[in-house]
C-alpha cells in the first residue's frame, strides 16, 4: 500500500543528521560537489532520501525533472538510481558543468590525459621559481591606498594581525602589518602592541588600521583606494621538502623572490571584456577593477590558457577533454587579487565562497601548478577523478547525458538517460504528461544572484568552447540593477511552475525545498503556486546548512529547509500532512511559514501570509520569530 504523501515515508530526523554529517565535508561524502562551483547546492542525501521515498509511492519506475538545476544534485542522485532525468537551468556553466560531470569517460584515459596535460604545462613552472630553486605556492599582497589628508602610501591591512606564523597547534607567533610601510612583523599572537622592524613605528594592535600612520587621520576605505589598483607583496609561502613530503612554509618576502608582475596585461579578447555592473559585480569596480584579466596575476592568466589550448588539441576523446577544461576553469575562481586569506587556518579562500564576490584589500595569489597548496590544478585535476570514479561506482555505469535547448523540439524520455537543457524553465522541452516527480529548489528570492557570479566561469567557458549567451534578464531573481522585483520573481517563478505542471502525468507530485528569513520571499512562492495551479499537500523541516561557514556564523542564517510536497490543486487533499513534528524554535517558525503558504497559495491571497504565519506560531507554542 503506498503511503499518503512522499514525504510521510522519510525519517526526516535521520535524513538530517546524514545531511549535517555530510554538509561539514561534502568532497568526501559526494566528491561530485567538486565537478563545478554552483551556489547553494542542495544535500545529496535529502534529495536521494526523497527519491528513494518516491520509488516507494509510485510502486515502479518513475521519470524526475528539476527544471533549476544548478548544482545538478537531483540528476546525479537520480543517476545513482538509474531513474530517467530532465534537468534543466539557465546557464550554461551549470548545464556544461553537470553534463561533463554525468557523461561516461574511462577513468585511465582521463588520468594519462591530466598527467600529460601537467607535463605539457611544465615550462611555466619557472614563473614561481625562487632564486635558490624554490617553489611559491602563494604571494600574499596588501592593496596600497593613499591618504587623503597627507597624500602618504597607506597599507591596507585589514586587522594588523595578518596571519599565523604557521599550522602547528603549539603556533605562538604570528606576523603583524605595519599600515605606514607595509612591512611584517613576526611577533606573539597576542601582543597588544608591536614595533616595525622595517620603519620602526609602533602600532596598538586594538586599534582600526583604518587611520593614516604618517598624519593620524582616520578614513573610510572608499576614500583611499584610488583608481588605478597598487599592490604590495609582503609574505610567501613556499615548498620546503621534508624528506619524500613536500611541506608549505610562511615568510616574509626576500630578495630574488618572483613576486612582482609585469605591466603588460595578458592579451586575450575574453580577458579584456569589461565587468558590466550588477549588484555583485559592482564590488568589483568599487576595488578599481574595469576588466576581468584585471583580477588576474598575468602568469595566473597565462597557465590558465595555454591549458585550454593544450587540451583542445590532445588526442583524447571530447568527454576525456571536458573534465580536465573544467578543472582548469576552476583555477579562475580564485584570481590573484580577490582570493582571501584565511589567518587562522592559514589558507586561501575563493574570491566567490560566500555567494559574493570578495571585498578584500589582503589577496593572496594562488600558483596553479605548486605541488602543495589548496585549490591548484593539481588537485582539481585529483578531485574530478576522484568524482568520475565515485559517481562510476555509485552508478554501476554512468548514463546516456543528452544536451538539448529549452527551445528545442521536445524530447521523449529514456529508460535511464538524463536530458539536460539549457535556457530558461519556462519552456522546457519535455512532453505533456511525462514526469511523475518534479523534484526542485526554485531561487530563494534575491538571496543569491546567480547569473553575476557566473559571469567569470561563463568568461573561461567561452575561451575553450563556443557557448551561447547567458541570458541574464530571464532569472528568476529580483535585480535593481536589471529593473526585477519581487513581482517578476513571483511571475518567473509562476511561470516555470506551470510549464512543470503540464509536464506531470496524473498521479505526479511536485517537491521543492526553500529557505529564506524574509516573509515577502515566502509571499511570492505562495503566490507562484497559486497562479501555477499547485497546492502544498505535505510538507517537512530538514537540515540542510552547514553552521560552521564563515558566511552562516552570528548572523541570523536559517540552517534548515522547509521542503514541500505538491499536487495539481484539482487533486489535492484539503489537509496539508506534517511529515515531522517540529521541535526546535527553528524547526516551528518553519511549519509555521509553511502552513501560512499552503493556505495563502490555495486561497491565492498571498498578502494574509503574514498574519497566518503569526497564528500558526501561538499553534505551536512559540512566540521567537525567525521569518520578518
Amino acid at each position: 500500500m503506498t503511503s499518503p504523501s512522499i514525504l510521510s515515508a522519510i525519517d526526516w530526523r535521520r535524513v538530517g543528521r546524514v545531511a549535517q554529517r555530510e554538509q561539514s565535508n561534502r568532497e568526501r561524502y559526494a566528491p561530485v560537489v567538486s565537478s563545478y562551483r554552483w551556489w547553494a547546492r542542495r544535500p545529496n542525501s535529502v534529495m536521494g532520501a526523497i527519491l528513494d521515498a518516491a520509488q516507494g509511492f509510485y510502486e515502479d519506475r518513475f521519470t524526475v525533472a528539476d527544471p533549476f538545476s544548478g548544482g545538478g544534485t537531483v540528476a546525479v542522485e537520480s543517476a545513482r538510481r538509474s531513474l530517467t532525468a530532465y534537468a534543466q537551468d539557465l546557464y550554461p556553466w551549470a548545464t556544461e558543468g553537470l553534463a561533463t560531470a554525468l557523461t561516461p569517460t574511462d577513468s585511465q584515459e582521463f588520468k594519462a590525459a591530466a598527467d600529460m596535460l601537467l607535463a605539457s604545462l611544465g615550462h611555466h613552472w619557472t614563473k614561481y621559481r625562487t632564486a635558490d630553486g624554490g617553489e611559491l605556492t602563494h604571494v600574499l599582497r596588501v592593496r596600497i591606498g593613499c591618504c587623503p589628508d597627507c597624500r602618504s602610501d597607506v597599507h591596507l591591512f585589514p586587522e594588523y594581525l595578518v596571519t599565523r606564523a604557521s599550522r602547528g597547534v603549539r603556533e605562538r607567533q604570528a606576523y603583524f602589518g605595519c599600515t605606514a610601510c607595509g612591512g611584517v612583523t613576526l611577533a606573539k599572537a597576542g601582543v597588544k602592541s608591536f614595533r616595525c622592524k622595517a620603519c620602526g613605528k609602533r602600532h596598538d594592535t586594538s586599534r582600526t588600521t583604518s587611520r593614516c600612520r604618517h598624519c593620524m587621520t582616520e578614513f573610510e576605505i572608499a576614500q583611499v583606494l584610488g583608481d588605478v589598483p597598487r599592490w604590495k607583496a609582503v609574505l610567501v609561502q613556499h615548498v620546503v621538502m621534508d624528506g619524500a613530503q613536500a611541506r608549505a612554509r610562511l615568510r616574509a618576502v626576500m630578495p630574488g623572490d618572483p613576486v612582482d608582475e609585469p605591466d603588460a596585461s595578458v592579451a586575450h579578447a575574453a580577458l579584456a571584456a569589461t565587468i558590466k555592473d550588477g549588484i555583485e559585480t559592482k564590488r568589483l569596480g568599487r576595488l578599481g577593477f574595469v576588466r576581468w584579466g584585471d583580477l588576474y596575476s598575468r602568469r595566473q592568466a597565462e597557465i590558465m590558457l595555454d591549458a585550454l589550448a593544450i587540451i583542445r588539441g590532445l588526442p583524447h576523446p571530447k568527454a576525456v577533454k571536458d573534465r580536465l577544461a573544467f578543472a582548469v576553469i576552476g583555477c579562475a575562481e580564485m584570481p590573484a587579487f580577490l582570493s582571501r586569506w584565511d589567518r587562522t587556518v592559514l589558507k586561501p579562500f575563493e574570491a566567490l565562497a560566500n555567494h559574493r564576490y570578495a571585498n578584500t584589500t589582503f589577496a593572496v595569489e594562488m600558483n596553479p601548478l605548486a605541488p602543495a597548496g589548496r585549490g591548484t590544478l593539481a588537485k582539481r585535476l585529483a578531485s574530478a577523478q576522484k568524482s568520475l570514479d565515485w559517481l562510476s561506482n555509485q552508478c554501476g555505469s554512468l548514463p546516456k547525458v543528452k544536451r538539448v535547448l529549452a527551445t528545442d523540439t521536445r524530447v521523449l524520455p529514456k529508460a535511464g538517460r538524463v536530458v539536460i537543457a539549457t535556457g530558461s524553465s519556462k519552456a522546457q522541452p519535455i512532453p505533456n504528461d511525462t514526469v511523475q516527480l518534479v523534484l526542485t529548489d526554485p531561487p530563494y528570492l534575491g538571496d543569491v544572484q546567480y547569473g553575476e557570479l557566473a559571469r567569470v566561469f561563463h568568461l573561461w567557458l567561452s575561451v575553450y568552447t563556443p557557448i551561447a549567451p547567458a541570458d541574464e534578464s530571464a532569472e528568476a531573481v529580483p535585480n535593481s540593477t536589471r529593473g526585477t522585483d519581487v513581482d517578476f520573481y513571483q511571475e518567473a517563478i509562476a511561470s516555470c511552475l506551470a510549464e512543470s505542471q503540464r509536464t506531470l502525468a496524473s498521479r505526479g507530485r511536485m517537491v521543492l525545498t526553500f529557505h529564506n528569513t524574509k516573509l515577502v520571499a515566502w509571499q511570492a512562492l505562495a503566490g507562484a503556486l497559486h497562479d501555477s495551479g499547485f497546492d502544498v499537500c505535505a510538507m517537512a523541516v530538514v537540515y540542510a546548512e552547514n553552521g560552521t561557514d564563515l558566511c552562516k556564523r552570528n548572523v541570523n542564517s536559517m540552517l534548515h529547509d522547509l521542503v514541500l510536497e505538491c499536487c495539481a490543486r484539482r487533486r489535492c487533499p484539503a489537509d496539508v500532512q506534517i511529515a515531522l513534528t517540529p521541535k526546535s524554535v527553528a524547526e516551528k517558525n518553519l511549519v509555521a511559514v509553511g502552513l501560512a503558504l499552503a493556505e495563502a497559495a490555495r486561497s491565492g491571497n498571498a498578502g494574509e501570509l503574514p498574519a497566518l504565519y503569526g497564528s500558526q506560531l501561538k499553534r505551536l507554542g512559540t512566540t521567537k520569530r525567525t521569518i520578518r
